[in-house]
């Protein structure tokens, strides 16, 4: 590729590790040794950089060394700047950015408490970003369309309301990014009620400051091109997730209530990065062209096996470079 990227950059999501789907066990994926054997793997694997997925959970069923929230971190390391020398000691220069998904709290027909836990432990999530010194905190504007409908089967009418509550947690929150230095990005995932182009109108309600994450494959089952939008959205770009997808969607499974695992298909909807038909190699040439330099990060959610999903990654970017 001429005047390509540097791939050395891209940083690898911990999203990777998923304690609901995969082995070993609880037991080991709470216990700080997993996590510092793990990090040696990610440098090897040829990443200097990560992208946590703050999961509010751990609070509360685990804090042995799990990085995905502030608690546990302090609890473990006492500080992020003692977390932050241990990722150096493993090759691990740098936390990209922070990721947040209010689902957990979408659980019942109180929009108050909905909004008001989303906001207290989004906020506890960027400030775990800015400990960390990560470049973006990237939140997900909605639960689940699904998730939400179920529990507010008259959505369609409260949607003006809900979106309203949703600017002013989303204002707070870009106020707090700006004062901590860290760029507030919305995430497009193909289940939100602000999926694909509906993002759109979100973010243009919002401060300057707050950028678009683009996900390649929610926006592809969503029916966007990614390239088509990158392109319209290039002065808005954020964060870039290279995700990659087989999964279509003609039956409406982002509407179901757990849309990342559709209840009557036995094969997963996100693949592994470069194992799934999205144009990720289009999609870095493009970012090239635009002279996009913000933070790429790949993402294997859902994958089965994390180590072979390191390597398949790696392999992916490899092939990009040469």
């Amino acid at each position: 590729m001429d005047d390509a990227m540097n791939l050395d950059r891209i940083a690898i999501s911990l999203d990777l590790i998923n304690r609901h789907y995969q082995e070993p066990n609880r037991n080991r994926f709470e216990s700080r040794y997993f996590w510092e054997e793990l990090y040696p793997l990610i440098r090897a694997s040829g990443f200097r950089s990560i992208e946590i997925p703050y999961e509010p959970v751990w609070q509360f069923g685990g804090r042995s060394g799990v990085p995905m929230n502030r608690y546990c971190i302090n609890t473990k390391y006492e500080s992020a700047a003692n977390y932050r020398a241990v990722l150096a000691d493993s090759g691990i220069d740098q936390v990209a950015g922070v990721t947040f998904d209010p689902n957990l709290f979408m659980r019942n027909d109180n929009l108050d408490f909905f909004f008001g836990a989303s906001g207290h432990f989004a906020g506890e999530a960027l400030a775990h970003a800015a400990d960390l010194g990560a470049d973006y905190f990237a939140i997900s504007p909605s639960p689940c369309y699904g998730r939400v409908a179920h529990y507010h089967p008259d959505i369609e009418a409260k949607r003006a309301t809900f979106t309203e509550r949703t600017l002013q947690l989303l204002g707070g929150l870009a106020e707090k990014a700006d004062a901590a230095g860290v760029t507030l990005v919305l995430r497009n995932e193909y289940w939100s009620l602000f999926r694909g182009e509906d993002v759109r109108p979100l973010l243009d309600a919002l401060p300057d400051s707050v950028k678009l994450d683009v996900d390649v494959a929610s926006l592809t089952i969503a029916g966007v091109d990614p390239a088509a939008f990158i392109e319209a959205q290039q002065g808005r770009i954020g964060c870039v997730h290279l995700t990659d997808t087989q999964f279509v969607d003609p039956g409406d499974v982002w509407k179901s209530a757990n849309p990342e695992f559709p209840a009557q298909r036995a094969t997963q909807v996100f693949r592994d990065p470069g194992t799934g038909n999205v144009d990720l190699a289009g999609v870095v040439r493009l970012l090239d062209r635009l002279n996009y330099t913000g933070p790429v990060v790949c993402s294997a959610r859902q994958t089965r096996d994390p180590f072979r999903a390191l390597l398949r990654t790696r392999a992916l970017l490899n092939q990009l470079q040469n």
